[in-house]
């Protein structure tokens, strides 16, 4: 079963990438554009070795920029480390990708095994950007 989501597009009118150490400030317009994001297993079926090493695997497509990444999740330490890339990585999807799981697994503090099921067959994310972008 696939999820899609959606969030508003915004546009950096001044700040840059400064505005990530304070005090630096910027200037932000959102628009009428949306990103999206489609996330479904990866697999079928469970690979064995996903269960004695806690391991997922996470595939990360942007069609638009023509770059897929792959990765693997530990599922102890919720770390992402990429395996392989057709093109430059992303780190701010790569923490947006972190900071989603960690959010689940602290959402389900008392149901870690169910969060642990959803992503032992992997994550197949696909992040799409609105033509206006």
């Amino acid at each position: 079963m696939a999820v899609v989501a959606s969030a508003p597009g915004k546009v950096l009118m001044t700040g840059g990438y400064l505005v990530l150490e304070r005090p630096n400030a910027g200037i932000v317009l959102s628009i009428n554009a949306r990103f999206y994001a489609i996330v479904k297993p990866l697999y079928e079926e469970l690979k064995p070795e996903s269960w004695a090493w806690a391991w997922a695997d996470v595939k990360l497509t942007s069609p638009q920029m023509a770059r897929e990444t792959m990765y693997k999740l530990s599922l102890r330490h919720l770390k992402l480390q990429p395996v392989s890339s057709s093109g430059s990585r992303n780190p701010f999807v790569e923490h947006a990708v972190q900071y989603a799981i960690a959010a689940a697994h602290a959402t389900l503090d008392k149901d870690k095994d169910t969060l642990q099921k959803l992503l032992l067959p992997g994550l197949d994310i696909t992040i799409l950007g609105c033509n206006e972008f």
